[in-house]
C-alpha cells in the first residue's frame, strides 16, 4: 500500500491478476484500487521500468499521481501560515485527469488525479505576521512572506536496445519511464502590507507567466484561508 505521507509520483495501472510480477523485495509497491485494478510504483516513485513481458501485460503507459491540497497550518491573533499545491496544464488551464480516484479508503473525500504525460505544479507558501507600532490598535503593520515555485513535470521514456537484430526496432527493448522536473519560476518575497495577490499577478506578468495566474490565485486563496 502507498504511504499517505509520501505517495509515489509515477504509477503504473495494472490488473490485480499480475501483482505477483511486482515483488516488494525488488522495490515495487502495489496499491489495490478495487477488485480488479491496482497501481504499482517502483522504489521512490520517480521511475518505472517495463520489460517486454510487462509491456504485453500492461499496455497503458505509467501516469502521474497528484492532487491539489493545502490550507492553514497554524494561526493565532498575530500570525498565520499556510501552503498549497495546485496542478494545472502547461497552458495554465486546470489539469485534465485521465481519471480521478479516492486513493485511501480512510480519506474518501481526498481526490487524487491520474494524469497522462505532463502537469505543472504550483507550490506556494504563505506567512503573515501582524506588528503593532505604538499602542495596540494605533498603527498595524502586516508583514507578508510568500514563496512561489512553478515546475513542469514531464514523463520521459527511454529505450534499452537489445544486442541482436531486434535492436534495429527501437521499442523492442525494455522501456524506462522517469519524471523529469523543469523549473519555470522560483522566488520569494517579504511584503509590508499591500495586496499580495496583486503583487503576484504583476510578477507573473513581468515574467511572461500570465497563463498561470488563475492557478496561482487558487493556491494563494487556499494557503491564506481555511479551505480544503
Amino acid at each position: 500500500m502507498f504511504s499517505p505521507a509520501n505517495p509515489p509520483l509515477l504509477v503504473q495501472p495494472i490488473s490485480t491478476h499480475h501483482h505477483s510480477l511486482f515483488p516488494p523485495q525488488e522495490g515495487y509497491t502495489v496499491h489495490q484500487l478495487n477488485g480488479s485494478q491496482a497501481l504499482v510504483s517502483y522504489k521512490r516513485g520517480w521511475t518505472f521500468m517495463k520489460t517486454l513481458q510487462l509491456q504485453e501485460l500492461a499496455s497503458e503507459d505509467p501516469l502521474l499521481l497528484v492532487r491539489n491540497k493545502g490550507g492553514i497550518t497554524s494561526s493565532s491573533s498575530t500570525t498565520e501560515k499556510g501552503y498549497a499545491h495546485q496542478f494545472c496544464g502547461e497552458n495554465g488551464c486546470p489539469a485534465e485527469p485521465h481519471s480521478s480516484i479516492a486513493l485511501f479508503p480512510e480519506k474518501p473525500s481526498e481526490e487524487w488525479m491520474l494524469i497522462r504525460s505532463c502537469a505543472t505544479l504550483i507550490w506556494l507558501q504563505y506567512g503573515m505576521k501582524t506588528q503593532y507600532i505604538g499602542s495596540p490598535g494605533d498603527n498595524v503593520l502586516h508583514l507578508n512572506n510568500v514563496k512561489l515555485l512553478i515546475k513542469d513535470l514531464v514523463i520521459r521514456q527511454d529505450f534499452q536496445p537489445r544486442l541482436d537484430r531486434a535492436s534495429d526496432i527501437t521499442d523492442a527493448g525494455e522501456k524506462q519511464y522517469r519524471v523529469e522536473g523543469r523549473k519555470a519560476f522560483e522566488d520569494s518575497w517579504a511584503l509590508e502590507d499591500g495586496d499580495v495577490a496583486e503583487y503576484l499577478e504583476k510578477t507573473l506578468s513581468d515574467n511572461n507567466l500570465d497563463r498561470y495566474w488563475t492557478a496561482v490565485e487558487t493556491a494563494l486563496k487556499r494557503a491564506m484561508h481555511k479551505t480544503k
